[in-house]
């Protein structure tokens, strides 16, 4: 409908106030589709597009917060106490909290000040439970929100800032918060009360702990083993709380419904079972939204279903759609930065895609087996088999639906596919009709005293039914059944490409036939698919090598490209048990318009810092080689690498001074440590020192995190060390600082990679006064590339000016 194109030109607007490319383009692909599938009378002029546009694109200049400024005492990085009140108080994964706190102040040398913004404070394994409204005191190291600084990296600045957070902070020392008194009667206390009512009912397992966090939204005993199997077989939006579980809760309400038919059916003569079982689920709809806030998934999915049930108790059609574009209209309205969450783009293109397909789909996939005129006659069990099928086909073409819509943007944002719809059509349905009516009803039952044992045993049967759900999933995976794809991360023409030729498929579908407009469209589409691919190969063809740092914090992971398109991976950052850094930040950017292979991965030595992210890379990317110094990591950190080099089929090559590693394109490494027979005390030492060479031209020195042992090996190894970029060793520690090392590469420039606003002051300012030529930090510039031209001829970019 015109109103329709509007409230996307509206949209892409607000796009265009952080991408203006991307959100201009997005415009042009809607104006393009209004004025071939309208036609000449019905399309919308383009005055009023554009006029949309500007309209979206002014609200949400306005709406934009701006990054406040860090006060010097942040600047000094020394811990303070901070005094705030609880805004926000979210339970995460693994017993962690995320607290977020407003109207703070800080005391510092200087005494208390105001401290303005909100700041986000995570707690592992925290002593106490704080509702909102709640003041606390407590010592924090406090650094703004910054992310990484990667083109076309999540952008976790911007995450934070749209929602008012302009800080983070870890708590520091060892004294533990000071809490005021809980505020009576409010309802974050009431929420917790009723959350702890649930938990002391639930069973310690991890089904325990996943009922616990689809009836109330609390997180925190979900453990990390268990996310993870979800997550890998594609399962992890049936954790988050979102559309789906407000789905199930509407179920509810149907049978509810369907209930009340049965014991009164006089009531259907006066209100229809669609219209009763809407004003039934409404109340729990509410309800659920309210228990699991602040999740702003639940707010948004709680009025995509107001809409749709006002639009149903008035008996309009084209309720899915219709009602969909009213909720973004009044989301919008309301917040219109919100455009730029991830779950409000994926619940949008998941309902768009159910609407728009599983109409032709759907009704054919399921009379494969439902269908049939004779169904009756042939006994009532087979007839109920077909019933049960049609069912299963029924959920197996939602998925199938939503998966295909869903496709750009899981591609952009994960860089994974997991092709395993097949497991929605036992997963979804069980915890729909079991294990969420079970904990719901079991959570009611048990805030009433007398009825809280049997509340108790809903809620166990809900973990048990979960438990044997992780137990056979836990089986799938273990007999490979469950494989999660790496893949390139579509640009933006290809995305708006792929909608576009999915507006043309269902339009065909519904014409049965192909018309000039649509023909014209298709080929916008596919030269919007293919024009990136040709524009890479090109850029590849080129005789350009190019050595990036990627920013990966307080880690290092730099990626060399060589003539034809050749790329090898250096190290690949660090990372925990709750953050994969290979997975969140250096396979994005590494397919990021390419698919995702490597033809080598060096480690240059098993520190954390270096190694961590490398497991994710070595098991999901095609890799052609993978060079160690001789040594792999232990504890977790190496199991994980041996069971990724097992699934890769890799097998660790060693290098020591002396050899050479052919990169492709007339490129080279010249290995120049460590020497067989160095063995000093610590891994640094041992770190490979790699020095980039092409066309008999020492390009760049990457040396790890050699220290002052290593580095006196390198000076007297009597290799040429020659180079206009150095890497600066152990992210600038001066426990690296050597002149004479500086003096021999005699480098134009230096890059480090460090992070910001890191504890260790790198890069130190005497190894920056030692070096006297430019530092680029990935800390301050974010990504940095060197690039050489064909004639030598040296540049550098980054990311931040």
């Amino acid at each position: 409908m015109p109103w329709h194109t509007c409230l996307l030109a509206l949209i892409a607007g607000i796009f265009a106030s952080r991408a203006p490319l991307e959100g201009g383009l997005a415009l042009a692909a809607v104006a393009v589709a209004d004025a071939l599938l309208r036609g000449r009378v019905g399309r919308l002029p383009l005055p009023t597009l554009f006029l949309c546009a500007a309209l979206g694109l002014g609200y949400a200049l306005v709406r934009t917060p701006a990054q406040l400024p860090a006060p010097e005492w942040m600047e000094a990085k020394q811990p303070v106490l901070v005094r705030g009140v609880v805004d926000r108080a979210e339970p995460r994964e693994g017993r962690r909290l995320r607290i977020i706190l407003r109207e703070m102040t800080v005391l510092t040398d200087r005494g208390e000040t105001a401290f303005p913004g909100r700041l986000v404070w995570n707690w592992r394994n925290p002593s106490y439970r704080p509702v909102p409204g709640q003041r606390v005191e407590t010592v924090l190291r406090v650094v703004p929100t910054r992310g990484f600084g990667n083109p076309g990296g999540w952008d976790y600045e911007w995450y934070w800032l749209r929602q008012g957070v302009h800080w983070r902070g870890w708590v520091s020392g060892k004294s533990a918060p000071v809490w005021s008194g809980r505020p009576d009667g409010t309802a974050g206390t009431v929420k917790a009360a009723l959350r702890g009512l649930v938990a002391e009912r639930l069973p310690d397992s991890p089904g325990g702990g996943v009922v616990l966090a689809l009836v109330t939204g609390d997180r925190s005993r979900i453990d990390e083993p268990t996310a993870r199997s979800v997550r890998a077989a594609g399962l992890a939006h049936t954790l988050a709380l979102s559309g789906l579980h407000v789905g199930f809760v509407a179920a509810l309400g149907l049978g509810l419904a369907w209930l009340a038919g049965r014991v009164r059916p006089s009531l259907l003569l006066h209100i229809p079972r669609p219209k009763l079982a809407v004003l039934l689920a409404a109340p729990l709809v509410l309800g659920y939204a309210w228990l699991g806030q602040p999740s702003s998934s639940l707010i948004r999915a709680a009025t995509m279903y107001a809409f749709w049930g006002a639009l149903l108790l008035q008996g309009r059609g084209r309720v899915l759609m219709d009602g969909l574009f009213f909720a973004l209209a009044a989301i919008v309205a309301v917040t219109p930065l919100a455009v730029f969450d991830l779950g409000l783009q994926m619940s949008a293109l998941a309902v768009a895609g159910i609407g728009l397909m599983y109409p032709r789909f759907g009704p054919r996939l399921k009379n494969l087996i439902a269908g049939g005129a004779g169904s009756r006659s042939q006994g009532t069990w087979r007839a109920k088999a077909r019933t049960l099928g049609g069912f299963a086909l029924g959920i197996l073409a939602v998925s199938l639906c939503a998966t295909i819509s869903l496709l750009p943007a899981v591609s952009w944002y994960f860089g994974t596919l997991s092709p395993n719809i097949l497991l929605n059509v036992i997963w979804i349905p069980v915890l729909g009709f079991a294990v969420m009516p079970l904990g719901i009803l079991g959570m009611l039952l048990a805030a009433a005293p007398p009825l809280a044992s049997l509340g108790g045993l809903l809620l166990g049967g809900a973990a048990q039914i979960t438990d044997l759900l992780l137990f056979l999933l836990d089986a799938t995976a273990g007999a490979g059944l469950t494989p999660v794809y790496a893949v390139l991360r579509p640009l933006w023409p290809e995305t708006v490409g792929f909608g576009l030729l999915m507006v043309v498929a269902l339009r065909v579908a519904a014409a049965s036939r192909v018309v000039p407009a649509l023909t014209w469209l298709a080929g916008l589409g596919f030269l919007l698919l293919v024009g990136p691919h040709a524009a890479i190969m090109a850029e590849d063809a080129r005789p350009v090598v190019r050595l990036e740092l990627i920013d990966v914090g307080l880690g290092q992971a730099a990626l060399v490209t060589t003539p034809g398109g050749h790329r090898w991976l250096t190290d690949g950052g660090g990372g925990s048990s709750s953050f994969d850094m290979g997975e969140a930040v250096v396979a994005p950017y590494l397919t990021l318009g390419r698919p995702p292979r490597l033809d080598g991965v060096i480690m240059s030595h098993p520190d954390n810092d270096h190694s961590r992210g490398l497991s994710f890379i070595l098991s999901r990317f095609e890799v052609g080689v993978f060079h160690t110094n001789g040594m792999l990591p232990g504890g977790e950190s190496g199991r994980e690498m041996r069971a990724a080099l097992a699934v890769g089929g890799l097998t660790p090559l060693a290098l020591e001074a002396g050899q050479e590693v052919d990169l492709g394109g007339g490129t080279r490494f010249e290995v120049l440590h460590p020497a067989r027979g160095f063995r000093p005390r610590g891994s640094n030492e041992r770190s490979l020192v790699l020095r980039l060479v092409a066309e008999g031209q020492g390009l760049a020195i990457l040396p790890g995190d050699m220290e002052r042992a290593g580095t006196a090996a390198v000076l007297n190894s009597g290799f040429d060390l020659s180079a206009q970029v150095l890497v600066l060793p152990h992210h600038g520690s001066r426990s690296s600082l050597s002149p004479a090392f500086y003096q021999a590469v005699d480098a134009r420039v230096a890059l480090c990679s460090d992070g910001f606003m890191n504890r260790f002051d790198f890069p130190h300012p005497e190894v920056v006064e030692a070096l006297g030529v430019p530092v680029y930090a990935t800390s301050s510039h974010g990504l940095v590339r060197a690039m050489w031209a064909s004639d030598g001829s040296l540049f550098v970019h980054s990311h931040y000016p």
